[in-house]
């Protein structure tokens, strides 16, 4: 009889370690312990409880209960399988189960039909308890020594198996997870546009995270605040883009930036956990990735998967606004391009694609370095500055840098009267703090007139950085018979006796330090009126005139019967292509301000 036993316990032994070293599928392995034991031992119900945190999951069953695996569980510090997790002891009531005071009341597993129950608690490696197995019986038994300790041999073989499978698990969840974010990377990597990397990145991140629904929101710099640019599934937009959302994730990304906390995980609500993590490239704050489950929290594994789809998704998000930026830039230049060369058709085409509304009223601006600031900053960070500038004052205008130059079109707002004077008051202020000039075109509609509106900002930068040179703005109507004469090369002029008469002036002032030339055009601009000239000058009328006196010796010229208007026509062409000879501001001629 004994041998018998001894057989019987050898061969079930032998059973449930070919049951655990059956297969690495942990429910497999479970279903097959809860079986032997239930034949072995005549129970009534078998149940294998997990420790998960500070809970007991009930994680396998007999037949009769199996539906509810997943479904129960309670605290540590709850009921006989509570105790025996904390006392790392087998336990087992003989009779009247339910009176025993460390009994917790389960009505899903039947617990009043049951009289007798034993708990052996599995063992990891390490010690620590892992899980517990229960047997119930609805009638009174003694549990004998040799079926606890077989219970206890079983539970220490399940222990191993439990480990192995759990290790197992996690190694394939991992590769899984691994494989799964190459994937998305490869995905990620191969998309240019901003609206195809949205989808791509919260319909990939929702799936790798096995997550309810999963939102990108971009932050607004300007207005300190996180708007909604793409969800996935989309109607999870309706559901879970509340205010109360967007100020909870802006809460978030503000302690980040404080003190890079990472990946964070919060609870918003009985239900739903959120899972978020910062979208930065560098220095830069871009907004945020997120994640939501209902009825689960995020493991830390998912937290560091979605950390690294955050990174990417920053870095794709960058790559994709530069792509758009550079097609935005040339789509911009070839506008340019079209306008300058008076094509209108190619022109409106460029414009259409580029969304500017060429039918609004607007001004060229053209923008070049100052004369004599070579030693200045290089042309491309002044140029930045410029349009930065610019486009702080104008968010809807448009730009072209060239080597040596900006171009900018400028609209004007709706029924804004007084747009081109407080365009040119804006230009004159970053044009001397920048050294820089600023030339302004008239004021347009349409593309028909736009290669002239173009050429008139082109001359007014031109004819400033020659009169005047020191950083400002002028405006083309404001150039007077220079606009004229801004074409002509000095080698084209007329060498008459005016041009010579000019010529003479300014080497008698580059020598002698005087201002002939200066009193001359004031003078002629003054219609040859003495009193005019002297107070524009700020001297005596006698010093006008023994400075007009002088003029005569220097030039040969009788200033009583010369041609005036040829005069002043020789003098205008010396002025404009003198670039190194530096003007007097307020003479006629140099800059005039706006």
């Amino acid at each position: 009889m004994a041998q018998d036993r001894v057989r019987q316990e050898n061969e079930t032994l032998y059973k449930v370690i070919k049951t655990v070293s059956s297969s690495l599928a942990l429910d497999r392995v479970l279903d097959g312990i809860v079986e032997i034991a239930t034949d072995a031992t005549g129970c009534h119900a078998c149940f294998v409880y997990f420790v998960e945190g500070d809970r007991l999951e009930l994680r396998a069953a007999s037949p009769l209960y199996a539906h509810l695996v997943g479904e129960i569980g309670w605290g540590l510090d709850e009921g006989l399988t509570g105790w025996v997790v904390r006392t790392k002891t087998p336990e087992f009531i003989r009779e009247d189960a339910m009176k025993d005071p460390r009994m917790k009341y389960v009505p899903e597993i039947d617990e009043e039909r049951f009289q007798s129950m034993v708990a052996v608690p599995v063992l990891s490696k390490a010690g620590d308890v892992i899980g517990v197995i229960v047997l119930h019986t609805q009638a009174p038994r003694e549990f004998d020594h040799d079926v606890l300790n077989f219970l206890v041999h079983t539970a220490s073989l399940v222990g191993g198996a439990i480990e192995n499978a759990q290790l197992y698990g996690e190694a394939r969840r991992r590769v899984d997870a691994l494989t799964g974010l190459s994937q998305l990377s490869q995905s990620l990597a191969s998309v240019t546009l901003r609206e195809d990397l949205h989808d791509a990145v919260t319909r990939g991140a929702r799936q790798l995270l096995g997550a309810d629904a999963c939102q990108i929101w971009r932050l607004d710099h300007e207005a300190d605040e996180l708007v909604l640019a793409a969800a996935d599934p989309p109607d999870a937009t309706e559901a879970d883009a509340r205010p109360g959302r967007a100020a909870l994730l802006l809460e978030l990304l503000r302690r980040d930036r404080a003190d890079r906390a990472g990946t964070l995980r919060r609870q918003v609500s009985d239900d739903v956990r959120l899972l978020v993590a910062p979208l930065v490239v560098g220095e830069e704050q871009l907004g945020m990735l997120c994640c939501l489950a209902r009825g689960r929290a995020f493991s830390e594994e998912q937290a560091d998967l979605l950390r690294a789809v955050a990174n990417q998704t920053a870095v794709g998000l960058k790559k994709a606004e530069l792509i758009e930026r550079l097609t935005a830039e040339n789509i911009v230049k070839d506008m340019f391009e079209a306008l300058a060369a008076g094509s209108v058709a190619a022109a409106e085409a460029k414009a259409g694609e580029a969304r500017c509304d060429l039918s609004r009223p607007h001004a060229f601006v053209h923008v070049e370095r100052a004369r004599g600031d070579a030693d200045g900053p290089p042309w491309p960070d002044l140029a930045g500055r410029a349009q930065a500038r610019l486009r702080r004052l104008y968010r809807r205008a448009f730009f072209d840098s060239r080597h040596d130059s900006l171009r900018a079109l400028v609209p004007f707002p709706a029924g804004g009267g007084d747009g081109l004077e407080q365009l040119a008051r804006s230009c004159d202020e970053i044009g001397r703090e920048l050294g820089i000039e600023l030339g302004l075109s008239g004021v347009d509609r349409g593309a028909s007139s736009a290669r002239r509106r173009m050429r008139e900002a082109a001359d007014a930068s031109r004819i400033g950085r020659s009169l005047a040179g020191g950083g400002g703005a002028i405006l083309y109507e404001q150039l007077g018979a220079y606009r004229y004469l801004v074409h002509m090369e000095l080698e084209e002029a007329p060498h008459d006796r005016y041009g010579q008469a000019v010529e003479a002036l300014i080497d008698y002032d580059s020598r002698r330090g005087a201002q002939l030339v200066e009193t001359l055009e004031r003078y002629l601009a003054a219609r040859c009126s003495v009193t005019a000239s002297a107070r524009a000058l700020y001297i005596h009328p006698n010093t006008v005139r023994q400075r007009l006196e002088r003029i005569g010796q220097v030039t040969g010229l009788d200033l009583r019967t010369a041609d005036l208007l040829s005069l002043e026509l020789a003098l205008k062409v010396a002025r404009l292509h003198h670039a190194g000879e530096p003007a007097t501001p307020g003479t006629p001629g140099s800059r005039t301000r706006a």
